[in-house]
């Protein structure tokens, strides 16, 4: 469940594609979700996103094809993606709706669609769960609706805590934006795992805008825990969308995961 509607709800919905991957990024992304369901040797796949959001990587998946589902806990974000022209083209290959990413029966589509060639959860929406209870019970659920030849695909950032001072706060020049300076102030919570902070835009144009976002991460070694719990295996871990290494300059990687046994 989304703990925050600060971070994900209805009052940023209408922004929330100016803060995403770029459309180079987001190309990487379809193109190796692509290539992993199709290596499943799935002859009419379909898919499942977690957090399927404004529609920035389930729309181009169904242009290529794919029968995709997506759930989001935000109706706002589903009127927005519902909105754009490209998702009116591939609605026969498409369908959403609002759902609960940690409950297995929110996940079944409306042609009723229960186990998927490929599920996934990307730009750290697993993050956005409230704590590592939620986040586990995500992975169970998705498991449960997964095909037996299919994969998990979770993308997620490396934790990078050497920035923050002693008390766990952080201040950040993050460049311009726009007529605008950008700045991002941060807290850390070690116990919990959660990093709050506030987006910061200070422009002569638009004013002073500023977007909340509260985030429970997790180390990559955890997330191959919380998997084994939930019945699925690692098949592997990369350190971006193109394939790269996983080092330990890693700052974004991309785990894969199966059914075991």
């Amino acid at each position: 469940m989304i703990a925050n509607t600060e971070t994900y709800g209805p009052r940023w919905a209408h922004t929330y594609d100016s803060v995403s991957p770029d459309a180079a990024t987001t190309a990487r992304t379809v193109d190796a979700l692509a290539a992993i369901v199709h290596g499943t040797g799935a002859t009419d796949p379909s898919a499942l996103e977690l957090g399927v959001g404004t529609g920035r990587v389930a729309i181009p998946l169904a242009q290529r094809g794919l029968r995709v589902h997506g759930i989001d806990a935000e109706p706002a974000m589903l009127d927005v993606l519902h909105g754009k022209p490209e998702a009116q083209q591939v609605r026969d290959q498409f369908s959403t709706a609002v759902g609960d990413m940690t409950i297995a029966s929110d996940m079944i589509s409306p042609d009723g669609i229960a186990r998927y060639d490929l599920v996934y959860c990307v730009f750290n929406t697993l993050g956005s769960l409230a704590d590592g209870d939620a986040q586990r019970a995500c992975l169970t659920a998705a498991a449960s609706v997964l095909a037996p030849h299919g994969r998990l695909v979770i993308e997620a950032p490396v934790p990078i805590l050497d920035t923050f001072t002693r008390a766990g706060t952080r201040l950040t020049h993050l460049g311009r934006r726009g007529s605008g300076v950008w700045l991002e102030t941060a807290r850390h919570d070690h116990v919990n795992q959660v990093i709050s902070l506030e987006s910061i835009v200070l422009s002569p144009d638009e004013g002073v805008l500023i977007q909340p976002v509260h985030y429970r991460y997790t180390w990559p070694v955890e997330l191959d825990l919380m998997a084994e719990l939930a019945g699925l295996r690692k098949v592997c871990r990369h350190g971006g969308w193109n394939g790269e290494e996983f080092t330990r300059h890693t700052i974004l990687y991309v785990a894969q995961y199966r059914l075991a046994g």
